[in-house]
């Protein structure tokens, strides 16, 4: 069976799991990946949600900080991003939206127009999102991040908005939160894969674990052909052939299955 089509496999359980909830499944873990307990068909609780209620409000809660930090940690140092590009329900959702990103004359002007420098310190805005809206700002203030998650909107408030039609009240937040979900729509559509390379909180908890993750993609650069189809195919806009163990990377395997020469693979082993 290919690569991608295992992958795909991969990602529709993962939703599928996610949303056991609707056949009245409940757990106290954690999903090792974006996804929002708000859902009505929830299975588990959000990782990020999670570490608000750790620091909310100024009491900070050791045991339910770690809780979600360690499986993350747990998995990630094992399988790295791979997370990201397999299981993850939101990365399936910029999978089904890549091939419009890529070919739209939007993006490639956007793409085109954007310095490479710009685009490597936009890949920050993710963990200034991880420490300000998940850490310090529920701590001195209270939730913010998963009042205006765009994910939370998306599998959070809308179906329950219409499973509860004429009843739903929305909090405050709404109209900020609906503007935001708006512009995560309209940036996957652009940029691909672009919630995954410039803001998602739990990206940045996980990126730093590729340097270190047990399975990674390993390139033979001595025998590098310098074709660039990796390059092109990489939906994370990595620089494969110079890479090592990057923090972007999403184990997504394209970048294997398109090396004419077979020197990309993935490497069990630090």
């Amino acid at each position: 069976m290919r690569r991608q089509l295992k992958r795909l496999l991969s990602q529709l359980l993962s939703v599928g799991i996610a949303n056991l909830g609707a056949s009245g499944i409940k757990t106290g873990l954690c999903y090792p990946f974006f996804y929002c307990h708000s859902c009505p068909y929830a299975v588990a609780g959000c990782p990020l949600g999670t570490i608000e209620h750790a620091f909310y409000k100024g009491k900070i809660s050791i045991p339910l900080f770690l809780y979600p930090v360690l499986i993350i940690i747990a998995i990630a140092s094992i399988f790295g991003r791979a997370i990201c590009g397999w299981l993850c329900p939101i990365g399936l959702l910029q999978r089904a939206t890549s091939r419009f990103s890529r070919k739209n004359k939007l993006s490639k002007r956007i793409s085109e127009k954007v310095p490479q420098t710009v685009k490597n310190k936009l890949r920050y805005v993710k963990y200034i999102n991880l420490i300000l809206l998940v850490i310090i700002t529920p701590h001195l203030i209270g939730f913010m991040f998963t009042d205006i998650c765009p994910v939370g909107f998306l599998v959070g408030t809308i179906p329950i908005s219409i499973l509860n039609y004429g009843e739903f009240v929305p909090n405050t937040f709404f109209p900020i939160a609906a503007v935001i979900f708006a512009l995560f729509i309209i940036l996957i559509f652009v940029s691909e894969r672009g919630w995954c390379r410039y803001f998602c909180p739990l990206g940045a908890l996980m990126a730093p674990l590729n340097k270190i993750s047990l399975i990674h993609v390993s390139v033979d650069k001595d025998k590098c052909i310098h074709c660039n189809k990796c390059v092109e195919v990489c939906p994370m806009g990595i620089d494969v052939p110079n890479m090592h163990r990057s923090p972007e990377c999403i184990l997504c395997g394209k970048c294997i299955e398109v090396c004419p020469k077979k020197i990309i693979s993935y490497k069990v082993g630090r």
